[in-house]
């Protein structure tokens, strides 16, 4: 048994930084579909499901590889459409998109808009879970959120496509108090 951890380290330019701080009230939010469980909920995951299990079909779905999102983001950031970014790891939708977000806006995330991958609702049912804690610990199908001006959406999301990245507009800013709702 063995755990593998990295990071990466880089700089911007003061002008470049993408803090959220420009997010408006009628922003849209973009998520780009994950790949599978990435790199969280694997203690809680690996509880639900038998040895022979993980040896076979679930063990090859929590083990899929990573999606990294690197080149499609930097396409968008050098054409300017992107406005906040959270990426979906530990703390799910709850503790990571309210970082991006200014202290006066919140998320709604609409429950739906895009497909959630069999093994959640797998651990879900199984684990007996419930549902705004699946939200907290795991992507449930969504790896990396990106906030854009609503009149930016339709390009950001034919970009995303075309560079091979499946995404939904999946949510709204309103005002709010950095909060993220899921309806």
């Amino acid at each position: 048994d063995f755990d593998l951890a990295g990071f990466a380290v880089g700089i911007v330019g003061q002008k470049k930084i993408i803090n959220g701080s420009n997010v408006r009230s009628g922003d849209s939010v973009i998520g780009l579909l994950s790949s599978g469980l990435h790199s969280n909920g694997f203690s809680l995951a690996r509880k639900v499901f038998s040895q022979k299990e993980l040896r076979g079909q679930w063990g090859k779905k929590m083990l899929v590889p990573t999606k990294l999102y690197v080149k499609p983001i930097l396409k968008l950031t050098r054409a300017d459409l992107v406005k906040a970014i959270a990426h979906i790891t530990g703390g799910g939708f709850y503790d990571n998109i309210p970082r991006a977000l200014p202290k006066n806006k919140n998320v709604i995330i609409t429950k739906g808009s895009w497909p959630i991958p069999s093994i959640f609702k797998e651990i879900q049912r199984r684990g007996n879970i419930d549902e705004k804690e699946m939200f907290r610990t795991f992507n449930m199908g969504i790896g990396m959120t990106l906030i854009v001006a609503k009149k930016n959406e339709r390009k950001a999301l034919t970009t995303l496509s075309h560079l091979g990245f499946p995404a939904r507009a999946i949510g709204t800013v309103i005002p709010g108090q950095g909060k993220v709702k899921l309806i």
